[in-house]
């Protein structure tokens, strides 16, 4: 998802794919069988729900350059030299500001603009706001504001990040239902949107439930997603012509075997354009200065600024979380904004060495920006507020990481929590789950942020 979804996928990964199915939605990548030229377009279907497992592939027999134990050890040294250089002081500020140049984090307004309010609705137990702010480029944010219905005072506030998840075509749908329950957009219909959360949601609104539940929350699409997204046509044509040529080797496979070709929706071609685009998007933003993660955290600082000043947001009371790469936003939202007081973190905590055993492929340019290694590991990231209420959970099936690195990250977060003398501050939770986020692991997440910002 980036993570996960990021996750990771992380989300905050890749579209699987099965022999003559559609890609699958999982953290930010696409992983497509080899091309065959043949005669003949590609159908391309109306959108339906993706829903096939993700294939497993066996890992390739030389090990690529980031796994060779020379190589390695050069640059954990180099790391480590880096962080002692820019990190002398050992000051939160000092860790910061070396955080937001490695992500080129671009200033944003000194005062948020008023967000356009464009009209409410009651449904289920949650009264809705539909709103959209400018970020100063591109398409402008839209977002819920989503309150228990009826409910007039002021309450805690709540970020809920979405995951990367392969598919762009929708960000806040994902977590939240709309004044018509389950979305839809111009693209995709409720019956996808519905069966992307059966697999990594376990069926649920996640961010309409919280609202039952007593919290102000606001979803936002993220750059890069929903409002945010990418146009096709705004990608180049040669990465066009790449998933067409993809496309049509998965069309001829299965003719050459005597069967019928599966026709490919119109929405599964999108994100196949969008995840091979990925790359070249980190490529063109470093030329620019700036990264995917550092774009993707900057729209997620000024929703968190609209955020605090929407009247009935209660002040010192507002939280982040999310699955996968929702999860990697959330670590540095957490880490970069004193605002934040508890961040919640669902399959998306790993080592990098543990991403780096067979995994890297499945992850997104919004968790593995270039770079972030040299401030510091991801756990360290995550702890760079010790005092900071944070609950990890951890997926122990995600297939987008190695049970060694989600085990090493949890025992560097209880030292750095323990060593900066709160660690009762930290909950790491163990979940027998894929990459995903059940139910039960939401009503942990739910009763813990009521207790944490009681």
């Amino acid at each position: 998802m980036s993570s996960g979804p990021d996750a990771g996928a992380g989300a905050d990964s890749d579209l699987g794919s099965t022999p003559g199915t559609g890609p699958v939605p999982v953290n930010g990548h696409v992983r497509v069988r080899g091309s065959v030229p043949v005669d003949g377009p590609v159908p391309v279907a109306e959108s339906v729900p993706v829903t096939e497992p993700v294939e497993v592939r066996s890992r390739p027999v030389t090990a690529p350059p980031a796994r060779d134990p020379g190589l390695r050890a050069l640059a954990a040294r180099f790391r480590e030299s880096i962080r002692r250089v820019s990190t002398a002081d050992g000051s939160l500020d000092a860790t910061r500001t070396r955080l937001a140049e490695v992500l080129g984090l671009l200033p944003r307004p000194a005062q948020p603009e008023p967000a356009e309010d464009l009209g409410c609705w009651t449904r289920d137990g949650v009264d809705g706001v539909e709103l959209r702010w400018s970020t100063g480029f591109g398409a402008p944010t839209s977002a819920w504001l989503l309150r228990p219905a009826g409910e007039t005072g002021a309450l805690p506030g709540a970020l809920a990040l979405h995951d990367h998840g392969g598919f762009t075509r929708v960000g806040r749908e994902k977590l939240a239902d709309g004044p018509d329950g389950v979305p839809a957009t111009s693209t995709v219909g409720r019956e996808e949107v519905q069966a992307f959360r059966d697999r990594y949601y376990g069926g649920r609104a996640v961010a309409s439930d919280l609202a039952r539940d007593g919290f102000a929350v606001l979803v936002h699409d993220a750059f890069g997603w929903g409002s945010r997204r990418i146009p096709d046509e705004a990608v180049a044509e040669r990465l066009h012509r790449t998933v067409d040529l993809q496309l049509a080797g998965r069309r001829a496979a299965p003719v050459q075997r005597g069967e019928q070709a599966t026709a490919v929706s119109a929405g599964q071609r999108s994100e196949l354009i969008a995840a091979v685009n990925e790359p070249q998007l980190a490529k063109e933003l470093g030329v620019l200065g700036t990264s995917f993660a550092g774009l993707v955290l900057r729209d997620d600082l000024i929703a968190l600024d609209q955020l605090a000043a929407t009247p009935g947001v209660r002040s010192g009371a507002l939280a982040c979380f999310g699955l996968s790469g929702g999860g990697a936003r959330a670590v540095l939202l957490a880490a970069m904004d004193d605002r934040i007081r508890a961040a919640g973190v669902v399959a998306m905590m790993s080592t990098f060495d543990g991403v780096l055993d067979g995994h890297a492929d499945q992850h997104s340019w919004s968790f593995l920006s270039p770079g972030l290694s040299r401030v510091g590991d991801w756990p360290e990231l995550a702890s760079l507020r010790p005092r900071l209420p944070l609950l990890v959970q951890y997926a122990e099936r995600d297939e987008l990481f190695e049970p060694a690195g989600m085990r090493d990250a949890h025992a560097i977060l209880t030292e750095r929590y323990r060593s900066g003398a709160e660690r009762s501050a930290y909950t790491g939770t163990f979940h027998d789950e894929p990459h995903s986020w059940s139910a039960p692991m939401q009503a942990e997440l739910r009763t813990w942020l009521a207790a944490t910002l009681a």
